[in-house]
């Protein structure tokens, strides 16, 4: 009867398996553009990739557009089983799987067009009214917490470059990608203007809930098909598109 037994175990964890992928990853999404954005074809490519790299492994995907700090607390909660893209630190190790890097990314520093601002590193921020969003990881946590820089936080990117152009700001914080989007979006590309330096390259991963019971689980099947469709050069092919304009609706 053990060869009965080990064809009953092998039958019972391949339904396991089956029921497990039948049911939906539920992933909190935001408004990033043109990473992510609902308004974007796909999502935008990031948003591509990620339903991509889980379809490969034989998942569905259901992504939730909310505001980032809720889906956050959502996905914490357990509510969610995963949110994309974070970038990674001690706080957020507590309470979620990272995935492999997905992408990395630059913070660019915007500025008026014509004025002169030297900036090394992010310490030469002290000093200057500086903008950025609320819930956003900008490296520049260690200088905020010891009171050498305060940043103006505020929920939506642009009230910080209208700020910007009224010159009730110096500096505004933002993706490289995504200001400059935001920046030609709001007409404001004779007026603002990417800092030559960057303040820091980081990692942004998708995170899965510890609360998710199948945390683990989908985390190795992310990772697999991430090494995947990267082997297939879709994640450049894809950003360049992006570039390119093709996802606009």
């Amino acid at each position: 009867m053990q060869w009965l037994n080990r064809i009953v175990l092998a039958i019972t964890l391949s339904w396991l398996a089956i029921t497990s992928q039948a049911e939906p990853v539920k992933l909190a999404n935001g408004e990033w553009a043109p990473y992510q954005s609902e308004q974007l074809k796909h999502g935008g490519f990031i948003s591509q990739i990620i339903s991509e790299v889980f379809a490969a492994e034989g998942y569905q995907t259901e992504f939730s557009y909310m505001p980032w700090k809720r889906g956050f607390e959502e996905t914490k909660n357990g509510k969610m089983d995963g949110a994309f893209i974070w970038s990674k630190d001690e706080e957020r190790q507590q309470h979620f799987l990272f995935s492999d890097p997905v992408i990395t990314l630059s913070t660019s520093l915007f500025q008026q067009v014509g004025k002169s601002i030297s900036i090394s590193g992010p310490e030469d921020l002290a000093g200057k009214q500086v903008g950025g969003i609320i819930g956003y990881n900008y490296g520049t946590e260690a200088l905020e917490e010891s009171g050498k820089l305060k940043i103006q936080r505020i929920a939506e990117a642009e009230g910080n470059f209208k700020k910007l152009e009224l010159g009730r700001l110096d500096i505004v914080l933002e993706d490289t990608d995504v200001g400059a989007e935001q920046v030609n979006r709001l007409g404001l590309g004779d007026k603002i203007v990417a800092n030559p330096t960057t303040i820091n390259q980081r990692d942004f991963y998708l995170l899965i809930s510890k609360k998710s019971p199948r945390a683990q689980e989908l985390v190795d099947a992310f990772n697999r098909g991430l090494a995947k469709l990267k082997a297939d050069g879709k994640l450049e092919a894809y950003r360049a598109a992006s570039v390119r304009g093709e996802y606009k609706q």
